[in-house]
Parts: structure tokens; C-alpha cells; sequence
């Protein structure tokens, strides 16, 4: 299964050039983030490579990594991952005091970054395809093998627009939203549930009908950060 990662990593690396083009660039520090899944326990992974960023910015983000993928956060935020056949994901959250959080159903309300890829051709299918359905109209002949299965009702896959929801296409198979403060959207399709502040993402398909979703909630006093950490420049 081909990764979609690559692509938004790519964005990440090439953001210092985009928010200050004359600044020197430094790497973030490096924190690795344990996880869980079908074969165990994973410790977090030793430091490696970090994106390089303009040193105003790198000074306040750090790199939350599995080894294999990593997410662009505050610093000194805690993390946790999850992987098995359907796909992996990391989480990020700003209360260290809370990190039963990382492992609980409910949705989380405070300050978090969600990454993770649900696989096409696994049992990641079926969220791939309820993404897919929303937002990648040309990927509209996979979403129906996954409802031809049966196995969730038609009305799982619902293909209209969340009305509160802000997109920027990129391409037939990437984009950029922002869900708006206590609305559903785009945004709470992951562990991340509705608050007081809007929530940014990014989402992308790749030729496996994988999809990666990376949403990013931070306060007022952090939204400045939110392109660093999405790789691209958002709407206005």
C-alpha cells in the first residue's frame, strides 16, 4: 500500500520556504510517541531526521513521530499512536494532565493533531470510502464497490457537503478544510469531537484508495502555527 504521507511531509519540509523565505532554516526536536495495536506494544522510536523550518517557527513546534510518520506540533504537547490492518494513527494533545485521553472513545475537546490513513484495500476500506464519498467525487466508482459489499447501510456513505465546513481543492485528490466551532464536519471525522474552536485539516487519496487525514485543533494564541503544521497556506 502506497502511503499518501510522503505527500503532506513533502508540504511540511517546503513550509519554511513559503512562511519566510530569507529565514535560516533549523531542524524541530524530535519526540517519539509509543503505540499500540495487533502485534503489541511499541516503544517509542529513537530520534531521527525532523523537517527544517524557519527558526522562528521551529523554535515552538517539535516532531511527533511512530519512526515511520511523524506530525509538526506545539511543543511539549504528548502523543500516542495506534496501528493494525485497517490503518494507523498518531494523536497529539496539549494536556499532558489528561493523557487518558490518548486511549479513551470520547472525543477529545481540547487542543489535539490527529494524523492517520485508513487503507483502501483492507478494513480500512469502509472509513476510506466514507471519506472518499464526501470529498473525491472522481473516486465515486471505489465507494461503490465498498456499498455493493453491503456490509454498512448506503446512508453510511453520505456524499454532501457538511454545510459549516470550509474546502480548498489542491487537485482531484487532495484538500484543505476548516470545520467551523461546534458543528460536525470534516474535522470530527477522527477522535477530535466539536468545541469552542474551529478545527483545520488536510486530506488526501492516493492511487490504492488509501486516505490520509491530518486535523489540528490549537487555540487562539497557536493558530498561527496551523499552516506550519498542515504544510500548505490556508484560505483566508
Amino acid at each position: 500500500m502506497k502511503a499518501t504521507w510522503p505527500m503532506l511531509l513533502l508540504f511540511a519540509v517546503q513550509i519554511g520556504a513559503a512562511l519566510q523565505a530569507s529565514a535560516q532554516a533549523v531542524s524541530v526536536p524530535f519526540v517519539g510517541c509509543a503505540s499500540d495495536g495487533q502485534l503489541g506494544h511499541r516503544p517509542a522510536p529513537r530520534a531521527s531526521k525532523t523537517p527544517q523550518l524557519p527558526a522562528a517557527v521551529a523554535s515552538r513546534l517539535a516532531w511527533y513521530s511512530l519512526g515511520d510518520v511523524g506530525v509538526l506540533g506545539p511543543r511539549g504537547w504528548t502523543c500516542f499512536g495506534y496501528y493494525g490492518s485497517a490503518g494507523t494513527t498518531l494523536v497529539v494533545i496539549a494536556d499532558t494532565s489528561r493523557k487518558q485521553a490518548l486511549h479513551s472513545d470520547e472525543g477529545i475537546r481540547g487542543d489535539a493533531i490527529q494524523w492517520s490513513t485508513s487503507y483502501g484495500q483492507t478494513s480500512g476500506r469502509f472509513e476510506a470510502a466514507k471519506i472518499a464519498a464526501r470529498l473525491f467525487p472522481e473516486r465515486k466508482a471505489f465507494v461503490d464497490t465498498i456499498i455493493d459489499e453491503g456490509v454498512l447501510p448506503r446512508e453510511a456513505f453520505d456524499n454532501t457537503p457538511f454545510p459549516h465546513d470550509r474546502i480548498r481543492r489542491f487537485g482531484s485528490d487532495q484538500v484543505s478544510f476548516e470545520t467551523a466551532p461546534h458543528e460536525n464536519g470534516l474535522g470530527t471525522m477522527s477522535r477530535l469531537a466539536s468545541s469552542d474552536d474551529p478545527i483545520d485539516g488536510m486530506a488526501s487519496m492516493n492511487d490504492d484508495n488509501d486516505v490520509t487525514l491530518l486535523v489540528v485543533r490549537v487555540d487562539a494564541a497557536l493558530r498561527d502555527l496551523v499552516p506550519a503544521i498542515l504544510g500548505v497556506e490556508l484560505p483566508n
